[in-house]
């Protein structure tokens, strides 16, 4: 029985490995997979796995959209998840906190993906290290992670503190979370994500841009999760942000308010 529960682990690691990846924010990422899999019960394994449509911006801060598909999956064993910010395990869990380290992964940006960007180059995606803590208090959590690129470090640091409400419209069916949240990244991150060196100037036209750290964005996001039988899982996700500060000065950035939408299902086991 536990062989076949971690064969099922590493197909949905590789499942999900496998579908393409952009470079979302870490709310966008949370509000498609979070909750999926369950209350962690200890000692058990609890896993979902599939599949969704949204849509995106091409890029953070392009006016143009596309749709994508987007993974829905989580495999949670006790306090040690994977999930929509990675690897990571609570090594502090008291009186409804819960923090520790997480690994993650964090998708690059191509200059094709839109006119707007050629001359930039393009960002490699890279592994990310860093931690996260969330304090529950029902019906509302206040949750916040900081992540630093690792294998390429030029991608800088970013995270999000979020408060979110949680409601059962129908106990054990009906799962409804909304809540703010705030981005916010540091001066690395902004250049690569967002700023225009004299070289990148010079390639496309754009004027030279050199962002500072601070707050990203701000945002609402809210999901909707049915659960229609004891292993079918459907959900519906959104997630609204307006780039705030030198983000939003940006001239990557065409559009400051940028928006994502989506719905999927899951087989839950």
């Amino acid at each position: 029985m536990y062989r076949l529960r971690w064969a099922g682990v590493v197909l949905i690691l590789a499942g999900v490995a496998a579908m393409p990846l952009r470079a979302q924010s870490l709310p966008e990422l949370e509000v498609e997979q979070e909750g999926l899999a369950g209350k962690p019960q200890a000692g058990h394994w609890s896993a979902a796995i599939g599949a969704g449509l949204a849509f995106v911006p091409r890029y953070q801060g392009a006016d143009t959209y596309r749709v994508r598909l987007v993974p829905l999956a989580l495999v949670r064993y006790d306090d040690v998840f994977f999930g929509p910010l990675g690897l990571g395990w609570a090594a502090i869990h008291w009186e409804g906190l819960r923090a520790g380290p997480i690994l993650g992964y964090e998708g690059g940006r191509r200059e094709s993906a839109d006119p707007h960007l050629y001359g930039l180059g393009n960002i490699s995606p890279s592994i990310t290290g860093g931690v996260f803590a969330t304090y529950r208090l029902a019906p509302f959590e206040i949750a916040a992670t900081v992540r630093q690129a690792i294998t390429h470090r030029g991608n800088g640091l970013n995270g999000f503190v979020r408060l979110e409400y949680r409601a059962q419209i129908i106990p054990h069916r009906w799962d409804f979370r909304i809540g703010p949240h705030l981005d916010f990244a540091n001066a690395v991150y902004e250049q690569t994500r967002f700023g225009i060196s004299p070289l990148q100037s010079e390639q496309s036209g754009l004027p030279v841009f050199t962002p500072g750290a601070g707050l990203k964005d701000v945002g609402l996001r809210a999901s909707l999760t049915y659960f229609s039988s004891e292993h079918l899982i459907l959900r519906a996700f959104g997630d609204v942000n307006r780039f705030t500060a030198d983000t939003a000065d940006s001239p990557i950035v065409l559009n400051r308010t940028q928006r994502f939408f989506g719905a999927g299902i899951a087989y839950h086991f």
